[in-house]
């Protein structure tokens, strides 16, 4: 159980999450993520990543309490994987499953936003393609985005196959180079946080939950209210999980 909490609590400080961010989304900024400084629960945390070459990655974790060290290598560097000695992922206890999925939808909420507010990648913005309604494209720089293939692995790191994605509206692909829309909008003034509250039901490789997202417009005379969204995530054929029902809460 040790171990579990442990990689579980590496999940939750490796994942940046844009849900709790409000100071860079209220300015139309896509959320930076945080460094990894807090050294009170975790002795020491390695993380190498290889997805350029073999897309894998594999996370270290030496908890403080015991000095034990737990390791496990996944496929993709993304979606959630536990180690190979682990109980399967459906019959942990929903205590468990809930923390886990809390992980993920927090990495679908900066993911969602990263891709379709601004943009994930560095943009050259004096170099630019057009489409039919003058809508700018700039150029990304980034080394290995060549094509939307490239954009999509990458975007369906977190998301599954089955989600239905908009990328082919906010990047385009020419002679080779990718270009990707560069526009941004502000964030619901009114967010709060989100909250993975229960699991809803059970199938075969899918499980889902409901979200409670919390809003807060007190200051604008606007008593809070709160919003229900289900969230569903799948198990992939390489064993990791990923999103396949989301719903951006601000």
């Amino acid at each position: 159980m040790k171990r579990i909490i442990a990689l579980f609590a590496a999940l939750l400080m490796l994942s940046a999450t844009a849900c709790s961010d409000k100071k860079d989304t209220e300015s139309g900024k896509s959320p930076a993520s945080p460094a990894v400084t807090d050294a009170a629960d975790m002795e020491n945390i390695e993380i190498t990543t290889k997805a350029e070459e073999s897309a894998e990655t594999t996370v270290s974790i030496t908890a403080a309490e015991n000095s034990t060290e737990t390791e496990t290598t996944a496929e993709t560097s993304e979606g959630l994987t536990f180690p190979e000695d682990d109980p399967e992922f459906e019959e942990k206890l929903d205590d468990e499953v809930i923390a886990a999925a809390q992980v993920l939808f927090e990495k679908a909420c900066e993911t969602e936003w990263n891709f379709t507010v601004g943009s994930p990648y560095s943009l050259d913005t004096s170099e630019y393609i057009t489409n039919e309604y003058d809508w700018q494209y700039c150029l990304v720089t980034d080394e290995g985005i060549n094509s939307l293939d490239d954009v999509r692995a990458d975007f369906h790191r977190v998301f599954s196959e089955s989600y239905e994605d908009t990328l082919d509206e906010l990047f385009r692909e020419k002679d080779g180079r990718v270009y990707c829309l560069n526009g941004a909008r502000g964030s619901d003034i009114f967010y709060e946080s989100s909250e993975v509250t229960e699991i809803t039901g059970r199938s075969d490789g899918e499980i889902r939950f409901k979200v409670v997202s919390y809003y807060n417009g007190e200051n604008f005379g606007i008593e809070s209210y709160i919003k229900e969204t289900e969230f569903v995530i799948v198990r992939e054929s390489n064993g990791a999980w990923r999103v396949s029902e989301f719903k951006l809460p601000y």
